[in-house]
């Protein structure tokens, strides 16, 4: 006889208000469970059925029943509440035929599949996390609404506050697997009306919003920056970025409340309240050293700066805790400890400083490993240490490690991570954390500079060559007026050697002046070596042939008519065949090769053409001198000044016309356009043909029109810049520049050009792209603009 038991009720399905609050949406009704009651019986087998996923002796190791025994009502509630607790079933039956326990299940679905529609500001992969649900675990309808909500919370997190979630369960044919889709509409992200301070007298609402980091007002360009948007993982960030604007000051005693944020009844929108307590400044007072002294106080103070402060700056006292450190990291006292203690002495508004130095024992390098390099070969980043294995331990020459190897520019993040084996205190083993960047790119570009006209081009750049640090460039670039093919390659340790050795082979064409038409094709060998700290010299040698033709035009009667004027361009003097031989001098320590935010480059250099063989015979040489830092945040202040020279090796002929001096356009006076600053001559060639031509202008205008730019022998310039980041995300700067310069014979303070401007620049994959506005302020109207736009690509310096 076969008898079904009912002993509980059990419903897994989810009541209509909660599934209301939940948001879940489930495609079939709800099951219950029934047992029928009966007293005591026996039982003498244990059976498990309707289980695909789950073990049966998983199912049986819950329950306490055991064959050949008496059951009782009482048993069979708790055995039945110790399975269901698995969580791995939504029906449970308990049946009964003669002696015979057939426990019945059936099975939760699995998560085959988890789909997130509708998110467009947010990535997928960021949300897999936050939603806690993986694919093929057993379907759990609270830890699908606790993911519901943690993906609501992530999202106002981010400033979405009108974002809606709605799971959708979609189960399989046999109901043994379920889908979920999270339909996502993310609506508009809540956005920062007003920021107000309370408690600030000593710095305007102005002066501390600017401190403010990531949190900012909604502005007019909030649509294109992204600025305005409220995080609020971002708000404590920017509380500590207030109190260190405080402690910067002098301010020691300034506090800082978490902002009251109020949400607008539409949700689009908050206001912040920042309440401040900012207390007195205090100026330094006494400054004095203890401790382990291993310096006189007069060497250690020339090494701190906070002594010739008048206020108590925390910012400079940070800075003098790493020169202290690194004055006993030197002497291998890694762990040195500088305590500093203060003495605020409140009426006076001073505080009183004393460095205590605790020396700690001496530490010796041990393992240094390299990890996160995919691409890059070890030995690219071990041949750029200034430390080794089992050396004494020296703070300097690790600084410098981590600096020659982010100057590579290979990697994003270098980082030096140590850690000390407990049964070696005096040995730090150090794992240099690399995040590799793309360092490779193959390109075709089109485009259109004012400068150049329409371009075409494509190119393929790796400076991280087959991962051993080489470079490899292959370019093509062709426009209306001018034309570049270009391959070079350079080796930074030839044969694992300190010497570096370049190769270069080039052809360029350039019919963009008026005045004659050029062709170059060359090639160049150079070998570099290191000549003292961060400073490396270079030979070079090589050969290039110039080919110079005329420039033709039409008249108004379809007549040929020549534009070249011999008189001022003698072509015959500057085409020919040249050989030649260079030396130069580089300082450099920059922070990044291509996009520096700290440091200075400097650069020495002459050049011989003619030499050792060849028609064309004069000398080149010039100086370079560039300067980083960064402002704060990320504002960076740009320097370029630069010099050159050129002349003849032979008193008999001067230098070549095409190799003299020009300035004008986005690489040098951006006030300016290509070639439209320099030395001046009249020719006569010009004249004649604007005289002679119908409805021409009078004489003078005539002869003015006439003045060609010949160029100079000398040139000097200097560029200056502030950057700013406009939207971080996207890599956008803006960016404020002032050029002066000039282009003579002689150079004198009275003729210098001069410009102004701004302009975006965006550090794009195909390279940074510059947006500029050029304006002169001071011109000459017949051949300078009130203005120049130019769109190029490629950093001014």
């Amino acid at each position: 006889m076969k008898i079904l038991f009912s002993m509980l009720v059990f419903s897994i399905g989810i009541s209509a208000s909660a599934k209301k609050k939940s948001n879940v949406t489930r495609k079939a009704p709800a099951k219950k469970l029934q047992i029928n009651t009966l007293s005591k019986f026996k039982v003498s087998r244990i059976d498990v059925s309707g289980n695909k996923k789950i073990e049966k002796d998983a199912i049986l190791a819950k329950i306490k029943i055991k064959p050949d025994s008496e059951v009782t009502e009482e048993q069979v509630r708790e055995d039945l509440l110790s399975i269901f607790q698995l969580g791995y079933f939504k029906n449970i039956d308990f049946e009964k035929d003669n002696e015979v326990l057939t426990i019945k299940v059936t099975e939760k679905p699995s998560i085959s599949e988890i789909i997130f529609d509708g998110n467009s500001d947010v990535k997928t992969d960021d949300l897999k996390d936050p939603s806690t649900i993986k694919a093929y675990e057993i379907l759990n309808l609270a830890k699908l609404k606790e993911g519901v909500d943690k993906l609501q919370k992530f999202y106002e997190d981010k400033g979405f506050y009108l974002v809606r979630i709605d799971p959708v369960l979609e189960p399989s044919a046999d109901g043994q697997n379920v889908k979920i889709t999270f339909k996502i509409k993310e609506g508009e992200k809540v956005k920062v009306k007003k920021i107000f301070f309370i408690g600030n007298s000593k710095f305007s609402d102005n002066y501390l919003k600017d401190k403010m980091m990531f949190l900012k007002e909604e502005g007019y360009f909030s649509g294109l920056s992204g600025s305005g948007t409220y995080k609020q993982d971002s708000l404590e960030k920017d509380v500590q970025l207030l109190r260190m604007a405080y402690l910067f000051q002098g301010y020691i005693q300034a506090k800082v409340e978490r902002p009251l944020v109020t949400v607008t009844p539409d949700k689009r929108g908050i206001y912040m309240t920042i309440r401040v307590e900012e207390g007195e400044q205090f100026d330094v007072g006494e400054v004095d050293f203890s401790g382990d002294l291993l310096f006189t106080k007069d060497e250690l103070f020339e090494s701190i700066k906070i002594h010739k402060n008048k206020i108590f700056a925390f910012d400079v006292l940070q800075k003098d805790l790493s020169e202290l450190q690194a004055k006993y990291g030197d002497l291998g006292y890694a762990y040195a400890n500088i305590n500093p203690h203060w003495e605020i002495l409140e009426k006076e508004r001073r505080v009183n400083l004393n460095f205590e130095v605790d020396k700690g024992n001496k530490v010796y390098f041990g393992r240094i490993n390299v990890t996160g390099n995919t691409r890059t070969r070890d030995k690219v980043v071990r041949r750029e240490l200034k430390v080794r294995e089992s050396e004494l331990y020296n703070e300097t020459r690790r600084r410098q490690s981590q600096e020659n190897i982010q100057r590579l520019g290979f990697f994003e993040e270098v980082n030096f991570k140590t850690s000390t084996p407990p049964d070696q205190l005096d040995v730090m083993n150090v794992d240099i954390v690399v995040k590799e960047r793309n360092t490779g790119q193959i390109q075709v570009n089109a485009g259109y500079g004012t400068s150049t006209g329409f371009t075409f081009g494509g190119s393929v750049q790796q400076t991280n060559f087959l991962g051993k640090g080489q470079s490899l460039g292959v370019s093509v670039q062709l426009s209306a007026n001018t034309s570049l093919y270009d391959l070079s390659f350079t080796e930074p340790y030839f044969n694992d050697t300190l010497w570096s050795v370049g190769y270069r082979l080039f052809q360029s064409s350039n019919s963009a002046r008026l005045d004659f038409n050029e062709t170059k094709t060359g090639a160049s060998v150079s070998l570099g070596h290191p000549i003292a700290e961060n400073t490396r010299g270079y030979l070079t040698g090589g050969y290039t042939a110039t080919r110079l033709s005329e420039v033709y035009t039409s008249d108004a009667a379809g007549n040929r008519v020549l534009l070249t004027d011999y008189d001022l361009f003698p072509l015959n003097t500057a085409s020919g065949d040249s050989a030649s031989l260079g030396a130069s001098i580089e300082y450099d320590t920059r922070n990044d090769r291509f996009k520096p935010t700290k440091g200075v480059f400097g650069r020495l250099s002459y050049t011989n053409v003619g030499l050792i063989g060849g028609n064309l015979k004069y000398y080149r040489a010039g100086t370079d001198f560039r300067f980083f830092k960064n402002v704060f945040w990320d504002v960076v202040w740009r320097n370029s000044m630069s010099y050159g020279i050129i002349g003849s090796n032979d008193s008999s002929q001067p230098p070549p016309f095409n190799e003299l001096f020009l300035l004008g356009g986005p690489y040098s006076l951006r006030g300016f356009r290509y070639g439209h600053v320099g030395k001046m001559k009249f020719s006569n060639t010009i004249y004649r043909n604007l005289t002679t031509a119908p409805n021409s202008t009078s004489p003078q205008s005539a002869t003015d029109q006439a003045m060609r730019f010949v160029g100079g022998l000398q040139q000097a310039i200097y560029q200056t810049e502030l950057q700013f980041p406009f939207i971080r995300e996207a890599d956008i700067y803006t960016v404020v520049f002032f050029d002066i310069g000039q282009a003579d014979d002689t150079l004198t303070s009275t003729a210098l050009y001069s410009d102004y401007g701004f302009g975006l620049r965006w550090f794009s994959p195909i390279g940074p792209l510059r947006f500029e506005w050029g304006f002169p302020l001071n011109r000459n109207p017949l051949y300078h603009e009130n203005g120049v736009f130019e769109f190029s690509i490629g950093t001014p310096f």
